[in-house]
């Protein structure tokens, strides 16, 4: 029998035996990484599988033959790391392994300053307790790049397709000797990193209190640990810190319908128990989200729009802004405002990273929706911590609580309301509406003319009133996400966004 008819019979066995659950073909790289549900997508077999397109990339670029595995605190996460660090080891491939759950944004520094070529990172970052996943960072400190994640994600079809031979790389590239395994504490030297890209005399002078919420992931204690080792005077205290792999009550991810219990906090009027700010990370902690004294939810997009308005207004920075499709339009304006140039791309913070590491862009910011956001003179990495402080640098600079920063954007760049509905379906629905999406662009919405239209990543709608509607399915989940955003310059325009997403609703009938 001929090698391609051992490919075609070992598919069709993939296939048949899978008893209704996704079969390995389904190894999928998405938006950031590999994701899957533990023990049905995500398991000892799947994770073997990436380990090997990794290792096989690895050997084949000639890259140094040494890597490094971090974990979160997501359920078995150290146990993943342990077994892949095994099979690098395996294949002649060195591991240095964290000795406890860190951030993703940790990971990246260390790969960076330790001239690792690549790092990997068990966890499936926002996603709901029953998943897990693998990231991988490369030696910019980013996440790896499309071409990268292309390399690795055919050698994982051709690992599947050739019938999964462990040995194959040790026949292929003579492997003999065993890597290293070494744990490592990377977490000093990651808050450092931090430190060295703040004005930390300016820091030190802020006096407050804060509430920090890292959802039981990575970044608990963090706040605090920076806080201490470099002497700010701001106080903090923390709340869901301790480490539960289930996320009790919501998923880890920092927007407002998983943060009702951190507002309630927020809202307590007690002198003991006032806070001037409020931040939440997600699970591995490399997105933020921020709240206002009185427990309102400062999203994402208006943390991106204040931090690009200080670097332009306060700081006198001039350079491009990197900004996904999802993205308010208020970064637009500000940048319009000082004659910055704006580049958006697909969503996916690799993306924003390919353009921040492209020096003839002189990316000064760059950012998504979801929390992402990164500045050249830190990584090119989200890290939620490392905003979370320059959101403080920003309120001692301005001396203004957060909730008149916001008020001062409004008035100098105009109001928006934004918001987003995710929606999950069965395959029949959810092919129903992708070929509806594709068959049928409409020319009105609500009323208004639709003046322009992209393909970027989705399908985004511009409306004439200057609103628009984005409808998009998830990299990492059977989702469809619906964003939408309308300017709100008189009193009825506040409920625009509410209209176009039940449009949306109704179109769809869903």
């Amino acid at each position: 029998m001929n090698k391609t008819n051992k490919k075609s019979l070992r598919q069709k066995e993939i296939k048949s035996n899978n008893n209704g659950f996704r079969d390995e073909t389904a190894v999928k790289f998405g938006t950031d990484g590999f994701r899957g549900i533990i023990s049905k997508d995500f398991t000892y077999r799947t994770l073997k599988i990436v380990a090997l397109a990794i290792c096989d990339y690895i050997h084949s670029k000639k890259l140094d033959l040494k890597t490094a595995v971090f974990y979160d605190r997501r359920f078995m996460s150290d146990i993943f790391a342990g077994q892949m660090a095994k099979i690098f080891a395996e294949n002649s491939i060195s591991v240095d392994i964290s000795s406890a759950p860190v951030p993703t944004p940790a990971l990246s520094y260390y790969v960076k300053s330790s001239a690792i070529s690549l790092g990997v990172m068990i966890t499936a970052s926002h996603n709901p307790y029953e998943y897990n996943g693998i990231k991988i960072k490369t030696s910019d400190g980013t996440s790896a790049s499309p071409e990268i994640v292309l390399e690795v994600q055919k050698r994982i079809d051709s690992i599947i397709a050739d019938g999964f031979d462990e040995q194959i790389f040790k026949k292929k590239y003579g492997v003999k000797k065993p890597g290293i395994i070494k744990s490592i504490d990377a977490t000093d030297a990651y808050l450092a990193n931090i430190a060295a890209a703040l004005d930390i005399k300016l820091l030190k002078k802020l006096k407050g209190r804060f509430l920090i919420n890292p959802m039981h992931g990575s970044q608990a204690g963090l706040f605090k640990r920076f806080k201490d080792k470099f002497k700010l005077a701001a106080e903090c205290c923390e709340i869901f810190s301790g480490h539960n792999p289930l996320f009790p009550g919501f998923n880890p991810e920092p927007i407002a319908p998983n943060l009702v219990q951190m507002s309630e906090y927020m809202k307590k009027k007690g002198a003991a128990e006032k806070y001037d700010a409020g931040f939440c990370f997600d699970g591995d902690g490399d997105r933020i989200g921020a709240m206002t004294s009185d427990g309102i939810f400062v999203s994402p997009q208006l943390i991106f729009a204040l931090l690009l308005n200080h670097l332009a207004k306060n700081k006198k920075r001039r350079g491009g802004v990197a900004k996904t499709v999802s993205v308010t339009a208020l970064v637009s304006a500000i940048a319009a405002k000082h004659g910055i140039e704006v580049f958006e791309t697909p969503i996916g913070f690799k993306y924003i990273a390919g353009l921040i590491t492209d020096k003839s862009k002189k990316i000064m910011i760059g950012g998504e929706e979801s929390g992402g956001i990164g500045l050249d003179t830190y990584l090119p990495e989200r890290d939620g911590l490392f905003l979370a402080l320059s959101l403080l640098e920003v309120i001692a600079f301005e001396k203004k609580p957060l909730h008149r920063l916001i008020e001062d954007l409004f008035k100098d760049y105009g109001r928006f309301i934004y918001d987003r509905i995710d929606f999950k379906f069965d395959d029949f629905k959810f092919n129903e509406i992708k070929e509806k999406l594709e068959k049928k662009r409409l020319a009105e919405i609500c009323g208004f003319k639709v003046e322009n239209f992209s393909k970027t990543d989705g399908h985004k709608y511009f409306l004439s009133d200057g609103s628009w509607i984005l409808f998009r399915f998830s990299g990492t989940e059977p989702v469809l996400r619906i964003y939408a955003e309308a300017p709100v310059k008189v009193k009825k325009d506040e409920n625009k966004v509410k209209e176009l997403l039940k449009f949306a609703r109704d179109y769809f009938q869903i």
